[in-house]
């Protein structure tokens, strides 16, 4: 069973304002199931969603298991007040705020929480992150709180300083994690932390060299051949690494978005089969899911395979 660990779905991977204007009033069930039957013609019956702050993911979670799906959602996500992360989720200013904001998004029956704790990759100049927007005090005190009510967490995160805050406070999943040392993989390996290291956003351009990035096409071709690096070391010393795409994120399509993310890492010199294995696997795992779920996922797929066969056998009558 193949295993999305990282998807947006209130994003279309073509053009940001537009896909969140389809559901600006209401989330737009038709696109969003859609987007779920691609990845289950794909194969992958399994997601984990980023969030959003339009309630998308939360109507996709309902829509996935009429398909035979499992879609996994923080419902909206935390980021610090006056920076990146507005359009995934809801922002806090301290801890106290952090507690309002917690108890609201318990409402809302979520699967994990997701923190933001830097920015984005800044695509004009190599290893360069905004700083960390919460202290190691903050993310701890935040994931603890989480766990405390039997939610795991995933940490949006770039640079070796912030995925070391990360890990070392109890996050589950480092999501992105660009411009690491051998000693933060060392890190998630000692904490059994899952890397999920979205290689498909920079990869994608590379290969279809986007002519929106052709200035910075150098540097982000630099930053992308350094996460392949350090893949490919965390994979040698046994550092638990999930596929996830990134789908939604430009350039990054719905369902083939997967398969460019196993490319990718298949480029970094891990076989094609491991990389596979690690969908699965650590895509479980990613996503915390229970001998149940996956049972439904099998005989829904079962289900749907066996209809098929009978529609085409009838042509044979």
């Amino acid at each position: 069973m193949l295993v999305d660990a990282h998807v947006h779905l209130a994003l279309d991977g073509i053009a940001f304002q537009e896909a969140r204007l389809q559901h600006k009033d209401n989330p737009n069930p038709t696109i969003i199931t859609n987007f779920l039957r691609k990845y289950k013609k794909m194969g992958i019956c399994a997601l984990r969603d980023g969030g959003d702050n339009l309630n998308v993911s939360l109507l996709a979670r309902e829509l996935a298991l009429e398909e035979g799906m499992i879609l996994r959602t923080p419902g909206f996500a935390i980021y610090k007040q006056g920076c990146y992360g507005s359009f995934l989720g809801k922002p806090v200013a301290d801890m106290a705020d952090f507690k309002n904001v917690f108890k609201k998004l318990l409402a809302s029956n979520p699967d994990h929480l997701k923190i933001l704790l830097t920015g984005l990759v800044d695509f004009n100049q190599f290893g360069k992150v905004d700083g960390s927007h919460f202290s190691y005090d903050e993310m701890y005190y935040m994931i603890q709180t989480a766990k405390d009510q039997d939610l795991p967490v995933m940490v949006h995160t770039n640079s070796a300083e912030a995925v070391g805050i990360a890990v070392k406070a109890g996050a589950n999943t480092v999501e992105h994690g660009y411009f690491l040392t051998e000693n933060e993989l060392q890190l998630m390996l000692e904490h059994d932390t899952i890397w999920i290291p979205t290689l498909a956003p920079l990869g994608n351009l590379i290969t279809s060299k986007d002519s929106r990035f052709t200035d910075q096409l150098p540097n982000i071709a630099r930053i992308y051949d350094a996460q392949k690096a350090q893949v490919k070391k965390a994979f040698e010393l046994g550092v638990k690494i999930a596929v996830g795409s990134d789908a939604g994120s430009y350039g990054v399509s719905h369902g083939k978005g997967f398969y460019d993310e196993v490319d990718h890492m298949v480029m970094t010199g891990i076989s094609k089969h491991a990389v596979l294995e690690l969908a699965t696997a650590n895509g479980i795992g990613a996503l915390n899911l229970n001998n149940k779920e996956l049972d439904y996922i099998f005989q829904a797929k079962k289900s749907i395979e066996l209809r098929n066969y009978d529609e085409d056998s009838s042509d044979l009558l």
